[in-house]
């Protein structure tokens, strides 16, 4: 059965990101970078899937789209991020990397 969280996701500079999920009333956040920049971009209803909540701890590889009009982000383990930008990036770009999770 799949957890669900719901928060935000957003660029901090150039190729870095931070974003927070609520996941059964605890916080959990993201941090990490792309390969390389991406245009500023920032999704506030953004949607969170995990297997487990075990799965949001420790630094994970990731790969995903972001643009024109959403953002999906799958991570190694199985987590993925997923929803609708603020504003459209055109065109789409194909992203990697690496996301760090905590527990807040």
């Amino acid at each position: 059965m799949s957890v669900i969280g719901t928060g935000f996701l957003r660029s901090t500079a150039g190729a870095r990101f931070m974003g927070s999920f609520m996941v059964k009333e605890s916080q959990y956040i993201v941090s990490g970078s792309f390969a390389s920049s991406v245009p500023p971009f920032r999704c506030s209803g953004a949607t969170l899937t995990c297997e487990h909540v075990d799965l949001l701890s420790g630094t994970k590889p990731l790969d995903g789209v972001i643009g024109c009009d959403g953002i999906k982000l799958n991570f190694e383990g199985g987590n993925k991020i997923f929803g609708k930008l603020d504003a459209p990036i055109c065109p789409a770009s194909s992203v990697c990397g690496t996301g760090v999770w905590t527990h807040s």
